[in-house]
């Protein structure tokens, strides 16, 4: 049904959650069906990584089965439909709902192309509640040696590796038919019809002014008449690093389109008055995120495991501690930020990372935050402008 132009809720493609019950609205999406295309991977220079290769044991399935995780479930799908469409990105970006709304790809691409890196490709593969045993599962088990990227852009924060508390997501995970499928050697894949439901070729976005033709290949759509929207068709030869942003550094209504990438943007400002009328203001002794608080246990050996693993392939990792409110520091919490410096300065002076400190770079800039310890689309705006302007691309991505 070639030329059929479809209007559909965001939400049905992308499954995207609302975090921390904060609503925003959901935009729609115009998708224009046409032919399958196959996009081959960019061609690597000798000076390049080594070729992938997966395990011969691990077989795709032919359909996707749950790992009992909505939010895990969600940014995968879209991952597999990305890899299919643009082949592995130069840099993910993994961690909990703080990276999943905190880390703006395409702001990161504009940085980078801004500073002479043209065709850098990067998705935000953030999980709701992921714990470094959840991310050292997508990095070690989930993705195949084809499916890794360039270098590792884990943003996140202490209670994301506290090991005295229950991780009930990655059990809930453990105990998934995804899981169980996966034991047996079978990775996770789509099916030709569930990629094809996940291909938003043609984006509608809504603001035209928000984004610029970067190349050739990236072919812009006039909106209608009596419709202020316009949308991005991509070509064979495209790719996201083509959807750049021109309202810089704060983004503007068109970085939805970031969630085609993983992003998840949140339009929400933090209202300390108006958000503790509508929640339970919580000391950090009573938060449950870091009961018996500890960075000695499971999550620090699956946090080595998965940074051992990278080293093992050549990718590198870059390790951001997202911003904070000073509401959401108090001493309790503070003690464990400290701690948590700590511990990730350990890791940076021994060589196996890079490490950035933002978590009290804006502690009073509530326009930035949607609630005390998330950012919002503008925070994440300016959080990936500063990792853009001083991240140092190796080779192999910056070639």
């Amino acid at each position: 049904m070639e030329g059929m132009v479809l209007d559909v809720p965001l939400l049905s493609l992308f499954g995207i959650m609302v975090a921390s019950g904060f609503g925003f609205a959901v935009p729609s999406v115009r998708v224009e069906s046409v032919p399958m295309q196959n996009v081959s991977e960019q061609k690597r220079s000798p000076n390049s990584a080594p070729v992938r290769t997966s395990p011969p044991t691990l077989k795709p399935s032919s359909t996707f089965t749950t790992f009992n995780s909505q939010p895990l479930d969600r940014q995968l799908k879209l991952y597999l439909r990305y890899l299919e469409e643009f082949g592995p990105p130069d840099i993910l970006i993994v961690g909990s709902s703080r990276a999943y709304q905190g880390v703006d790809p395409l702001v990161l691409q504009q940085v980078f192309s801004r500073r002479g890196y043209e065709n850098v490709k990067v998705f935000n593969f953030g999980v709701n509640g992921a714990t470094a045993q959840v991310v050292d599962l997508i990095l070690r088990r989930l993705l195949t040696q084809e499916q890794l990227p360039r270098l590792i852009l884990w943003a996140d924060g202490s209670r994301a590796f506290n090991s005295g508390r229950p991780d009930r997501t990655y059990s809930k995970i453990l105990a998934s038919p995804g899981y169980k499928r996966l034991a047996t050697g079978i990775r996770p894949s789509l099916s030709p019809s569930e990629i094809n439901e996940l291909k938003p070729l043609c984006v509608t976005m809504s603001s035209p002014a928000a984004f610029t033709k970067a190349s050739s290949s990236s072919k812009v759509m006039p909106p209608q008449a009596n419709n202020p929207q316009f949308c991005i068709q991509t070509t064979p030869h495209s790719t996201p690093s083509a959807w750049v942003i021109k309202s810089y550094p704060q983004p503007a209504e068109g970085a939805r389109s970031s969630s085609v990438l993983g992003f998840n943007a949140l339009s929400t400002r933090f209202n300390p008055t108006s958000y503790f009328q509508r929640y339970p203001r919580v000391p950090g002794r009573y938060d449950t995120d870091y009961i018996n608080f500890t960075l000695r246990g499971e999550q620090t050996t699956a946090f080595k495991q998965a940074v051992n693993f990278a080293r093992s392939r050549q990718i590198p990792v870059v390790f951001v501690n997202l911003p904070l409110t000073q509401i959401y520091l108090d001493p309790v919490r503070s003690s464990y930020e400290q701690q948590f410096r700590s511990y990730m300065q350990q890791f940076a002076n021994a060589g196996k990372l890079t490490f950035y400190d933002l978590s009290q770079r804006w502690p009073y800039s509530h326009d930035y935050f949607a609630d005390p310890s998330h950012l919002n689309r503008y925070g994440a705006a300016v959080v990936s402008t500063q990792i853009g302007q001083n991240l140092k691309l190796p080779k192999t991505v910056a070639q």
